[in-house]
């Protein structure tokens, strides 16, 4: 099957549709505030946004995710309100052991932020039993967001890895790109067993291999002072986290509680340390993304794109992105 996706001055065509992250949301002349939380167990805390004053909420989705090896997710109170898995999204296909819902809180957001002073808005989160952590997405519209596009991507991916092919209908001509990545189960390296996710990338300007990240991955959401156990093994790129990548060769830490030098945010028009160049460049005409995931243990259920330019899905089609196992790659104790 193929897929034409139109993006302002890039533009996505017929690339081949393969992976198990879909398409779920899509807005123009919007952002994404994106935030993370595990508790270790049925565990309370507080989950974040953060949206400027004068904003309109146009969605709002949490995601909560079981420790591995369980097929149910119980229920969770979200801001007062109780969310239960029979009114809740499962995401498929099912291609682990994890199980991951996905709540529409639009509501409950909405009428927090709505109107309100702007900044970071706290949300309490109590989860009624044994979960790796929930995830917090919110697209907002302003007057700042104009020509600015958001999709959200989710799913779980099946863990063997692969490779995508972004053919660019136009060839690109600027502006950020940025990508956040969720998974869980997803615990810090322990002694003795680093776990980490190698990500390549190719363009046409560079048919090189170069390297994005050796050390994708962690618990970085955890609440502060946690260990890494059942409960609150999970991570995404959002708020707290540095859009500027990652040294490309960095290796996990070898002792737990050190994060990992990865938080899962990326933005493909920017370089790193080891070259400045941007990883997608001016004229470029495709993108490529290679992963290796040799320990077939993660559950990466989610992947969030905020661009400078506008992205227009064709109606009517089924997008796949197609990221492999693109955050799978980890050894666990």
């Amino acid at each position: 099957m193929k897929i034409w996706v139109a993006v302002g001055a890039l533009a996505l065509a017929t690339f081949p549709a393969f992976g198990d992250l879909r398409l779920s949301q899509y807005f123009v002349n919007a952002d994404l505030s994106i935030d993370g939380l595990g508790t270790l167990g049925a565990g309370s805390g507080q989950v974040q946004a953060n949206v400027p004053v004068g904003s309109q909420v146009l969605g709002a989705y949490l995601y909560t995710a079981s420790i591995w090896n369980r097929s149910t997710v119980d229920s969770t109170t979200f801001n007062g309100t109780r969310f239960n898995p029979s009114g809740g999204t499962l995401l498929g296909p099912n291609r682990n052991p994890a199980t991951t819902i996905r709540y529409d809180v639009t509501s409950v957001v909405r009428s927090v932020v709505d109107g309100g002073p702007g900044g970071l808005y706290n949300f309490n989160l109590q989860e009624h039993g044994d979960h790796d952590g929930s995830v917090l997405v919110v697209a907002y519209s302003n007057a700042s967001t104009q020509g600015r596009s958001a999709l959200i991507y989710d799913g779980e991916l099946a863990t063997t890895g692969g490779v995508t092919r972004f053919n660019l209908a136009n060839p690109y001509s600027g502006g950020n790109m940025l990508m956040s990545l969720a998974s869980s189960f997803s615990v810090q390296p322990a002694r003795g067993a680093p776990q980490f996710s190698l990500i390549d990338v190719r363009t046409s300007s560079n048919p090189n291999a170069r390297r994005l990240s050796s050390s994708a991955g962690g618990a970085d959401d955890r609440i502060s002072g946690q260990t890494s156990a059942n409960g609150n093994l999970i991570t995404v790129g959002g708020i707290g986290d540095n859009p500027a990548n990652v040294d490309p060769f960095a290796n996990p830490s070898p002792l737990e509680p050190n994060p990992n030098p990865d938080d899962e945010l990326y933005n493909l028009a920017l370089g790193n340390v080891v070259d400045a160049n941007p990883f997608i460049s001016l004229g470029d005409t495709w993108v490529e993304l290679n992963t290796l995931n040799p320990s077939d243990d993660d559950n990466v259920f989610g992947m969030f794109v905020s661009a400078d330019f506008v992205i227009i899905p064709t109606p009517g089609t089924a997008v796949l992105l197609g990221l492999g196992g693109l955050l799978a790659a980890r050894r666990r104790r």
